[in-house]
């Protein structure tokens, strides 16, 4: 059970992460539904969406990293973000 929570957290802090990175892009920096969110946690200028995005992820890769092993935690990481990554292009394009 505790492994289950701790790969949750670490999916969880990747998504957020690359949809923080995306949003302080210029094409999806005004995008309502998404970055009316980020206005209300604080999150207004590019540079603090950005910042928060690379430290989701760093965090995520530790955590995976820790958690399986440096070797292994890495490759799942960069295997979830490609994943996430084509989801979360995948949203920001149907919902603009």
């Amino acid at each position: 059970m505790r492994l289950t929570l701790q790969v949750a957290l670490a999916f969880s802090l990747l998504f957020s992460g690359l949809l923080l990175i995306a949003l302080s892009q210029q094409a999806h920096f005004r995008h309502r539904r998404w970055a009316g969110r980020c206005n209300a946690i604080g999150l207004r200028s590019v540079g603090a969406r950005r910042t928060a995005g690379l430290l989701a992820l760093l965090l995520s890769a530790i955590t995976l990293s820790f958690m399986q092993g440096i070797a292994f935690g890495l490759v799942v990481w960069v295997m979830a973000t490609a994943a996430l990554a084509v989801v979360l292009a995948w949203v920001l394009a149907r919902s603009s």
